[in-house]
């Protein structure tokens, strides 16, 4: 928080609204407990905001057209989660829930024990990858309100107490994760890991060929360089990539 006046000076302008989180936590703490981080903005400024849903944007994130026609498909009091799926397809090879690491073993049944105690919910859990994320003023209420869970990982928090408040998912979408540590899809080909959460870059010119499809991937996850922001997705990004694939092949024959 030390840092916090200077973000505000620095940032503040850019934006309609600026929240910082006020608790003193590592990043490793932020990284898993995201939920609650957004918990702790609706419940300190976002409940007196107008918005119906909440996008997340993360830092080292690319969206290539207007969030209007990214989620196009999304309906009210709908979330949308990347990745979405059940427990017991993940939890033989997933590290979050396959029970190999005693650490993250107890914080799972610590919060199967909470889901239990404090919502009567013993059922399956749920999962995803919190890459792609949209999340409805109802969800926040409700998420608010039954006080975030203090144990769990918020890639199988977030979608399992959806679950709990009866919430409805929005699955019809193009945001397909790829899941690195599926031993299924392991060796998938580039295309499939446009969006990872395993730090595996995606290049400029890869986003460039993504661009220049008319069903190309419009979000991007990660990508942490320098993006021309005015440039528009079809025929200028095909045509961009074609001459630096030009350039790049003049370069071998002289070089």
């Amino acid at each position: 928080m030390a840092d916090a006046a200077n973000a505000e000076a620095q940032l503040g302008p850019w934006f309609d609204d600026l929240y910082i989180f006020s608790e003193d936590q590592d990043g490793y703490w932020k990284w898993r407990h995201g939920d609650r981080m957004i918990a702790a903005w609706h419940r300190d400024r976002g409940h007196a905001l107008p918005w119906d849903t909440i996008v997340i944007v993360q830092w080292d994130m690319l969206l290539l057209a207007p969030l209007k026609q990214l989620f196009a498909g999304l309906a009210p009091d709908q979330l949308l989660l990347s990745g979405l799926r059940s427990a017991r397809e993940v939890e033989s090879w997933w590290g979050w829930l396959e029970g190999s690491d005693p650490v993250k073993r107890q914080d799972r049944d610590a919060f199967r024990a909470y889901l239990a105690e404090a919502h009567g919910y013993r059922d399956e859990l749920l999962c995803c990858l919190f890459i792609v994320a949209c999340l409805p003023r109802r969800f926040l209420d409700l998420y608010v309100a039954a006080g975030p869970p203090l144990v769990g990982f918020l890639e199988y928090k977030l979608p399992t107490m959806a679950r709990v408040f009866g919430m409805e998912f929005c699955t019809d979408h193009p945001y397909r994760p790829w899941w690195a540590s599926n031993p299924a899809t392991r060796n998938a080909p580039p295309r499939e890991r446009l969006l990872n959460a395993v730090g595996e870059d995606i290049a400029f010119d890869t986003v460039l060929e993504e661009m220049g499809r008319p069903d190309g991937l419009r979000i991007i996850h990660p990508y942490r360089r320098p993006f021309p922001n005015q440039l528009p997705t079809g025929p200028a990004a095909r045509a961009l990539r074609k001459a630096r694939r030009l350039r790049e092949w003049i370069n071998d024959r002289t070089s």
